[in-house]
Protein backbone atom coordinates (compact mmCIF):
# COMPACT_ATOMS: atom_id res chain seq x y z
CA UNK A 1 0.00 0.00 0.00
CA UNK A 2 1.18 3.48 -0.87
CA UNK A 3 -0.51 6.82 -0.24
CA UNK A 4 0.13 9.62 -2.70
CA UNK A 5 -1.49 12.60 -4.37
CA UNK A 6 -2.31 13.43 -7.96
CA UNK A 7 -4.95 13.73 -10.65
CA UNK A 8 -7.24 11.27 -12.36
CA UNK A 9 -9.63 11.88 -15.22
CA UNK A 10 -13.07 10.29 -15.02
CA UNK A 11 -15.15 10.32 -18.18
CA UNK A 12 -18.29 8.69 -16.77
CA UNK A 13 -18.65 8.60 -13.00
CA UNK A 14 -21.32 5.87 -13.10
CA UNK A 15 -18.94 3.51 -14.93
CA UNK A 16 -15.80 4.39 -12.95
CA UNK A 17 -14.43 1.44 -10.99
CA UNK A 18 -11.13 1.45 -9.16
CA UNK A 19 -10.32 -2.05 -7.98
CA UNK A 20 -6.66 -1.45 -7.15
CA UNK A 21 -6.76 2.03 -5.58
CA UNK A 22 -8.97 4.26 -3.48
CA UNK A 23 -9.33 7.89 -4.55
CA UNK A 24 -10.39 10.67 -2.18
CA UNK A 25 -11.35 14.13 -3.43
CA UNK A 26 -8.69 16.69 -2.45
CA UNK A 27 -11.48 18.95 -1.16
CA UNK A 28 -11.63 16.62 1.88
CA UNK A 29 -7.92 15.81 2.28
CA UNK A 30 -6.40 17.74 5.16
CA UNK A 31 -3.22 15.64 5.15
CA UNK A 32 -1.91 12.47 3.52
CA UNK A 33 -1.05 11.14 6.99
CA UNK A 34 -4.77 11.09 7.86
CA UNK A 35 -5.50 9.21 4.61
CA UNK A 36 -2.82 6.67 5.49
CA UNK A 37 -4.23 6.33 9.02
CA UNK A 38 -7.71 5.58 7.64
CA UNK A 39 -6.34 3.16 5.03
CA UNK A 40 -4.43 1.18 7.66
CA UNK A 41 -7.54 0.97 9.86
CA UNK A 42 -9.62 -0.20 6.89
CA UNK A 43 -7.07 -2.83 5.86
CA UNK A 44 -6.76 -4.09 9.45
CA UNK A 45 -10.53 -4.53 9.72
CA UNK A 46 -10.71 -6.03 6.21
CA UNK A 47 -8.06 -8.64 7.05
CA UNK A 48 -9.83 -9.45 10.33
CA UNK A 49 -13.04 -10.18 8.41
CA UNK A 50 -14.87 -7.08 9.68
CA UNK A 51 -15.97 -5.70 6.34
CA UNK A 52 -18.69 -3.24 5.43
CA UNK A 53 -18.34 -3.50 1.65
CA UNK A 54 -17.25 -6.07 -0.93
CA UNK A 55 -14.35 -3.93 -2.17
CA UNK A 56 -11.20 -2.88 -0.33
CA UNK A 57 -11.02 0.54 -2.07
CA UNK A 58 -14.60 1.25 -0.99
CA UNK A 59 -13.74 0.02 2.51
CA UNK A 60 -10.89 2.56 2.64
CA UNK A 61 -13.22 5.31 1.45
CA UNK A 62 -15.78 4.32 4.12
CA UNK A 63 -13.15 4.54 6.84
CA UNK A 64 -11.85 7.87 5.59
CA UNK A 65 -15.40 9.20 5.45
CA UNK A 66 -16.10 7.66 8.89
CA UNK A 67 -19.43 6.26 7.76
CA UNK A 68 -21.06 2.88 7.09
CA UNK A 69 -23.12 4.37 4.26
CA UNK A 70 -21.50 3.84 0.86
CA UNK A 71 -23.60 6.60 -0.74
CA UNK A 72 -22.26 9.09 1.84
CA UNK A 73 -18.67 7.90 1.45
CA UNK A 74 -18.87 8.22 -2.35
CA UNK A 75 -19.47 11.97 -1.90
CA UNK A 76 -15.79 12.14 -0.90
CA UNK A 77 -14.76 10.22 -4.02
CA UNK A 78 -14.25 11.23 -7.64
CA UNK A 79 -16.58 13.11 -9.97
CA UNK A 80 -16.74 13.63 -13.72
CA UNK A 81 -13.72 15.30 -15.30
CA UNK A 82 -10.28 15.96 -13.82
CA UNK A 83 -10.10 15.12 -10.13
CA UNK A 84 -7.38 16.19 -7.71
CA UNK A 85 -7.18 13.27 -5.31
CA UNK A 86 -5.33 11.52 -2.54
CA UNK A 87 -4.77 7.96 -3.74
CA UNK A 88 -4.29 4.81 -1.74
CA UNK A 89 -2.54 2.57 -4.27
CA UNK A 90 -3.03 -1.12 -3.54
CA UNK A 91 -1.46 -2.52 -6.73
CA UNK A 92 0.94 -0.21 -8.59
CA UNK A 93 0.81 -2.05 -11.89
CA UNK A 94 -2.95 -1.98 -12.26
CA UNK A 95 -3.81 1.70 -11.71
CA UNK A 96 -4.59 3.45 -14.98
CA UNK A 97 -5.08 7.12 -15.69
CA UNK A 98 -3.61 8.39 -12.41
CA UNK A 99 -0.90 11.05 -12.64
CA UNK A 100 1.10 11.63 -9.47
CA UNK A 101 1.69 15.24 -8.37
CA UNK A 102 3.24 17.04 -5.42
CA UNK A 103 0.81 17.28 -2.50
CA UNK A 104 -0.34 20.78 -1.71
CA UNK A 105 -3.31 20.91 0.68
CA UNK A 106 -6.30 22.50 -1.04
CA UNK A 107 -9.05 21.27 1.25
CA UNK A 108 -12.32 23.10 1.77
CA UNK A 109 -12.53 23.82 5.52
CA UNK A 110 -16.31 24.23 5.46
CA UNK A 111 -16.82 20.94 3.59
CA UNK A 112 -14.50 19.05 5.96
CA UNK A 113 -16.09 20.53 9.08
CA UNK A 114 -19.59 19.80 7.80
CA UNK A 115 -18.83 16.24 6.70
CA UNK A 116 -17.20 15.21 9.99
CA UNK A 117 -19.61 17.16 12.20
CA UNK A 118 -16.84 19.21 13.77
CA UNK A 119 -18.37 21.90 15.92
CA UNK A 120 -17.46 25.57 15.93
CA UNK A 121 -16.37 25.18 19.56
CA UNK A 122 -14.04 22.27 18.74
CA UNK A 123 -12.45 24.28 15.95
CA UNK A 124 -12.03 27.32 18.21
CA UNK A 125 -10.40 25.25 20.95
CA UNK A 126 -8.12 23.18 18.71
CA UNK A 127 -7.47 25.81 16.06
CA UNK A 128 -7.51 25.40 12.31
CA UNK A 129 -3.94 24.07 12.33
CA UNK A 130 -5.22 21.02 14.28
CA UNK A 131 -8.06 20.21 11.87
CA UNK A 132 -6.23 17.08 10.74
CA UNK A 133 -6.26 15.79 14.33
CA UNK A 134 -10.00 16.39 14.60
CA UNK A 135 -10.58 14.45 11.36
CA UNK A 136 -8.28 11.68 12.57
CA UNK A 137 -10.26 11.53 15.82
CA UNK A 138 -13.51 10.95 13.87
CA UNK A 139 -11.85 8.16 11.87
CA UNK A 140 -10.45 6.57 15.05
CA UNK A 141 -13.85 6.66 16.74
CA UNK A 142 -15.47 5.12 13.66
CA UNK A 143 -12.83 2.39 13.53
CA UNK A 144 -13.05 1.69 17.27
CA UNK A 145 -16.81 1.30 16.97
CA UNK A 146 -16.34 -1.05 14.01
CA UNK A 147 -13.86 -3.20 15.97
CA UNK A 148 -16.27 -3.57 18.89
CA UNK A 149 -19.25 -4.59 16.75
Amino acid sequence: MRVTFGEIYVEDQSKFRAEHAAFINAKYVVSLEVVEFAAKKAIKNWNAGRRISRSLPIEILLHYAATRQIKDALKLGVGKGVNRVAAVILDEGKVEGFEEKEFKPEYDVDAVVKHYGITKEELEIAGLEKLSLLVRERIALFSAFEEVV
